[in-house]
């Protein structure tokens, strides 16, 4: 018979033992990093930040992995949070290597919670710090995060371009973790372009072909590895190519892959996104009522909660099913559900921004007293910036005004990189009408209405202004005079087709549009003059068209 153990013995040694030090648990919480146990890793992080005698280096640098590890598990105001606090003491302490480090980190988290503008700032800076240390490294890693960053931002092209720089400088590096990124990163950026090149309606043999091939080399690279989170994310990129080259029967099996390794990393995140990705399956193979049945049993998941990109991509998807079926009232229910949620992000979106200042503030208060002014300062350009943008947005539309125009659209024609230019005049055909027989409360949401929709087909490098009444103005940065006429078709479509029977019965709407490229050495009003004449052809010849101003 053998004898029980001494328990009391053993607490007591348990006890004794000593407790690992701070550099112990910084070198332990970097590990964790590396081998993609990022809840451990953020415990680690946080008992250091709870030690007493903890230096300000090295609750840097605590706050630095802890931001990281807090990115890895979907929570990105925490790790926006933590990010910041790093920063503000790195920046002081010239410490460029880790400067760029977390430059990377949060500009990662801007573009995760669609902050595209401060995404790239911080990029840039990633960038800038990375070259002034001489870091092939980390200037890899700058140049992922910039093509991500300008992927978000509506140029996928150019975000195309980047990744290819940051993936050959990977291939030269000794880092499999850079190698891996960049394979995997590279794919996800040509899923992204050949997307928008089936929804325009063109071949995207060559950008999915490629894709497969990056991600295939990176799944294979992770498995060598070991490395299951690598492995997690680089078959679910997988997933998302095959189902694009309608290979279902390969893409279930690399979803079931997926599904094992987010259990075993207990990432439930990942699990919901996995669940979503086999829904997606089974409504390509054609069977919709399955798929139907599949996604609202997500949506009734309490953890879905917690992916509210998730959420709207569900209820996205069961709105076109349901209309394809001609379930009509369970569509709209869905768009409704899909329009509430977008809501409800941007909400969010501004709410972080806040919540970020808000943070920043307290620490400097609690840790910089003498800097009170300073901060007193800060907020009150804060509230002018608030109030000038007020005076700057059309308050029905939200939309920019002729005052933002006048000062947004010198400097940019201005500017070589925007060019070419290309202006679109907008108007409302026959709206007079509209007020007349609905009303003006009516006109108003027709004029909501019609600047979502002119948000629809605009990028962050655009510019859509409410010029008065029910006359719109779109600056198109990039683009050349062919391609804002495509812009334009896809936007008199959009109008055309949209329900507007559900803002009035019976009412229909069109808009006309007039195009004109920005000429060498034009002035605002003679390009605009040219934008309007053109505008005034279309009606001329029946309206609902677009008219191109002569070259």
């Amino acid at each position: 018979m053998n004898p029980e153990p001494d328990m009391t013995d053993a607490a007591a040694s348990v006890a004794l033992a000593p407790k690992p030090s701070i550099d112990e648990l910084l070198d332990a919480c970097e590990v964790s990093s590396m081998d993609g146990r990022h809840r451990e890793g953020a415990e680690q992080a946080e008992e250091v930040l709870l030690r007493p005698g903890v230096t300000p280096t090295e609750q840097a640098y605590a706050r630095h992995l802890l931001s990281l590890h807090r990115l890895r598990l979907g929570e990105h105001e925490a790790s926006v949070k933590e990010g910041l606090l790093a920063l503000e003491f790195l920046t002081g302490s010239g410490d460029l290597v880790r400067q760029s480090k977390l430059h990377c980190i949060l500009a990662l988290a801007f573009t995760e919670t669609h902050l595209n503008e401060t995404a790239l700032r911080h990029a840039v800076s990633a960038l800038d710090a990375a070259r002034a240390c001489d870091s092939p490294t980390l200037e890899f890693w700058a140049l992922s995060r910039a093509g991500m960053v300008h992927e978000a931002l509506g140029d996928p092209q150019y975000g195309l371009e980047l990744g290819r720089q940051a993936l050959a400088l990977a291939r030269t590096l000794d880092d499999p973790e850079a190698r891996f990124a960049g394979l995997n990163n590279l794919g996800d950026a040509c899923l992204t372009v050949a997307r928008a090149q089936l929804a325009q309606g063109q071949s995207a043999s060559l950008a999915l072909q490629e894709a497969l091939a990056l991600v295939e080399e990176s799944v294979q690279m992770a498995h060598e590895q070991a490395h299951s989170f690598w492995e997690m994310i680089a078959r679910t990129n997988l997933v998302s190519i095959l189902i694009e080259l309608e290979r279902y029967v390969e893409a279930r099996e690399q979803a079931g892959l997926v599904k094992g390794l987010a259990q075993a990393q207990s990432s439930r995140y990942m699990e919901l996104s996995n669940d979503a990705q086999l829904a997606e399956i089974v409504r390509a193979e054609g069977n919709l009522d399955e798929a139907v049945t599949m996604m609202e049993a997500q949506l009734a998941d309490p953890d879905a909660e917690q992916n509210p990109a998730l959420i709207i991509e569900l209820h996205k998807s069961l709105f076109e099913m349901h209309k394809a079926s001609g379930r009509f009232e369970q569509a709209l229910a869905h768009h409704e559900q899909m329009d509430v949620r977008m809501l409800d992000m941007t909400i969010q979106t501004a709410g972080l921004q806040s919540q970020m200042l808000i943070n920043t503030i307290e620490i400097e208060h609690a840790h910089h007293e003498a800097e009170r002014s300073r901060i007193e300062a800060q907020m009150e350009r804060i509230r002018a910036e608030e109030l000038d943008h007020e005076a700057h947005t059309d308050p029905l539309t939200r939309l920019p005004n002729r005052r933002a125009l006048d000062r947004e659209l010198p400097p940019l024609m201005g500017d070589e990189r925007a060019k070419p230019l290309c202006a679109a005049m907008i108007d409302l055909d026959h709206f007079k009408r509209v007020n007349d027989e609905y009303g003006h409360a009516t006109g108003d949401q027709v004029l909501t209405a019609m600047s979502n929709l002119l948000r629809a087909v605009t990028r962050d490098t655009d510019l859509a202004v409410r010029v008065g009444g029910e006359e719109f103005l779109l600056i198109f940065a990039h683009t050349s005079l062919e391609q804002a006429e495509l812009v334009c078709e896809r936007l008199l479509a959009s109008v055309r087709t949209y329900p507007w029977e559900t803002i009035a019965p019976g009412l229909t709407c069109t808009v006309s549009a007039g195009v004109s490229q920005l000429k060498p050495f034009e002035v605002v009003s003679e390009w605009l003059a040219r934008s309007d004449a053109a505008l005034y052809e279309a009606k001329r010849a029946g309206r609902d068209r677009v008219s191109l101003a002569p070259a």
